[in-house]
């Protein structure tokens, strides 16, 4: 069972971006500069609180509890894992992740699926927490003791761009934001190229079409 299972933890997900409009609307910023045009996919679209702000129609996830919520937001939702995607090959534009390639048991399986479903040079944006920032080390820290994040694995930027060239893409954008600790973000940041200063990191991978078969 997952933690996102439990509705109790699906609320505090809420309750958290709720209470940090700043770091949520800094980080839809910077995934907005580099999402590209067209049909995209959100691959983990949680309670569709990325896509609703990002204009992203579908997506898929594996917690009924979340995908509750994302259908209040009109999204249109999948109650399946990220491996074996329900489309035909270069069905998208592009698919989105936002903070779901540390909770994968297998991101290179799951980025895969990604090209498949991609139409050919479809991208692949990732956004994530950079593993090696002050905010990764601290999750990484207190994982033990979350239950949000005991099971997550907070990758480098590094260890981001070879999971993706495994799974045959190649990073051609990189931009983060966050600067400093989350508690002190009260203000929207404005994102900035390349990876070493902020928390959040957005990667946008290019690759050519490959079918499944």
């Amino acid at each position: 069972m997952s933690v996102f299972d439990s509705p109790e933890n699906v609320g505090h997900y809420e309750a958290w971006f709720e209470s940090n409009p700043a770091v949520f609307e800094s980080e839809v910023m910077a995934i907005r500069e580099v999402l590209p045009g067209g049909i995209g996919f959100e691959i983990g679209i949680g309670t569709g609180l990325f896509a609703e702000k990002l204009g992203i129609r579908m997506g898929n996830d594996p917690s009924g509890e979340m995908l509750k919520i994302a259908r209040k937001r009109n999204r249109l939702v999948y109650c399946c894992k990220g491996d074996d995607l329900p489309f035909h090959d270069g069905y998208f534009d592009y698919t989105l992740m936002v903070t779901t390639l540390c909770f994968l048991d297998d991101p290179v399986a799951v980025l895969r699926e990604c090209r498949r479903v991609t139409r050919r040079n479809g991208a692949a944006v990732v956004a994530f927490i950079d593993g090696e920032s002050a905010t990764g080390k601290s999750y990484r820290n207190r994982a033990l003791r979350s239950p949000f994040y005991r099971d997550a694995v907070f990758y480098s930027a590094d260890q981001v761009r070879k999971v993706l060239a495994q799974a045959g893409f190649a990073v051609e954008s990189v931009r983060q934001t966050l600067f400093g600790p989350l508690t002190a973000i009260t203000e929207v940041q404005h994102s900035r190229e390349g990876v070493g200063e902020g928390a959040f990191v957005v990667m946008r991978a290019m690759s050519e079409f490959r079918s499944r078969y």
